[in-house]
């Protein structure tokens, strides 16, 4: 979990420079984002992503299954928005740099959960 958390880290402290619309205040608020942001994912990202998933099924018979790729930057910016409501020095201004910093955190989570299949 200290890999992974980590991970988090080192993305939530590169959001500002990459994605505009994106304050941290600094380098603690960066740790304080990946702990909220895990604690949050642990507790409801496996209810989120099943109903996201749910709810975009007609789009994804649609689109041929592209719209499942959504499905997991949505729920990460999902529990960016509730990080930012919780954390005073973090502040993403708007839904697209949300979805943004979503979309970094997928890579983020993938290399944090092979961190942590690889040490143990």
């Amino acid at each position: 979990m200290l890999i992974k958390f980590l991970v988090l880290f080192a993305a939530a402290a590169i959001a500002p420079q990459v994605l505009g619309g994106v304050k941290i205040k600094g380098l603690g608020t960066a740790a304080l984002i990946a702990l909220v942001f895990g604690v949050l994912n642990f507790f409801f990202g496996w209810a989120l992503e099943p109903l996201l998933g749910l709810l975009t099924l007609p789009l994804s018979w649609i689109t041929l299954g592209l719209a499942g790729l959504l499905v997991v930057p949505v729920a990460n910016a999902i529990l960016l928005k509730v990080t930012d409501a919780v954390i005073d020095g973090f502040e993403i201004e708007g839904l697209l740099p949300a979805f943004l910093m979503g979309v970094l955190f997928v890579p983020a989570g993938w290399l944090g959960d092979l961190g942590v299949a690889i040490l143990t």
